[in-house]
């Protein structure tokens, strides 16, 4: 980030009546000089003005630690009449830009989390979740195995209906249109099942997934979208 910082004389002030505590004969200016700063986004300037004494052949300051009690005395009474800063601090076009920037930051973050309205259905249970209700129809896949094998004998896609569901057992209608390879749920049959049911128990039920067991054990389900 730019920075900047910088003094300006702000008023120089013949002293003829003080000797110069370092060289007696040279003659002295007594000088005010005020601390100028700035960067990109803000400027600023010291409140008062400090007092210097510079002998003017040498064109050096004289220490602090030689002034004699006069040059402080005159040194107190000549600063009063130092013109005021024009501006103690000051933030530029584009310190505004980032103040507004950040107050709107902050202003979206304390709306996001206390004041923007709570959605009525962000607790609600996701469509996988809810019960299976009877006449629920879901889009899913099915392995079916053979007694005593670990390895599906048959595998396939489409949509599964809800004929019943009741003490635990729910009872599973397959599509007449089973695919073998994964296809888009709306191009397949939901509107046609089988006759035959298989009653199934469930294994497990996510907001993303339902998994059912036939309860021989030979036929599993992975329910992942309800129509």
């Amino acid at each position: 980030m730019f920075f900047s910082v910088g003094q300006h004389e702000e008023a120089a002030i013949a002293v003829d009546q003080l000797v110069n505590p370092v060289n007696a004969g040279n003659p002295m200016v007594l000088s005010f000089v005020r601390t100028y700063s700035s960067t990109a986004f803000f400027k600023a300037t010291s409140k008062d003005a400090a007092p210097f004494y510079v002998d003017t052949v040498t064109n050096k300051r004289i220490n602090k630690k030689n002034w004699t009690e006069g040059m402080h005395n005159v040194a107190r009474l000549k600063g009063s009449q130092v013109p005021a800063a024009p501006y103690r601090f000051k933030i530029t076009i584009f310190g505004y830009i980032m103040l507004l920037a950040v107050i709107g930051f902050f202003a979206y973050l304390t709306y996001d989390s206390f004041l923007k309205p709570v959605n009525p259905n962000i607790n609600a249970a996701q469509p996988l979740e809810q019960t299976m209700e009877p006449n629920n129809i879901y889009f899913g896949r099915f392995e079916r195995y053979e007694e005593g094998q670990r390895i599906p004998l048959k595998t396939g896609f489409g949509w599964f209906k809800v004929t019943e569901n009741a003490n635990g057992t729910v009872k599973l209608a397959m599509s007449k249109e089973m695919q073998t390879h994964h296809q888009a749920p709306a191009n397949m049959n939901s509107t046609d099942f089988e006759e035959t049911v298989a009653e199934m128990k469930i294994e497990e039920q996510e907001s993303y997934n339902i998994r059912l067991k036939s309860t021989d054990g030979l036929l599993e389900v992975n329910l992942t979208e309800k129509k």
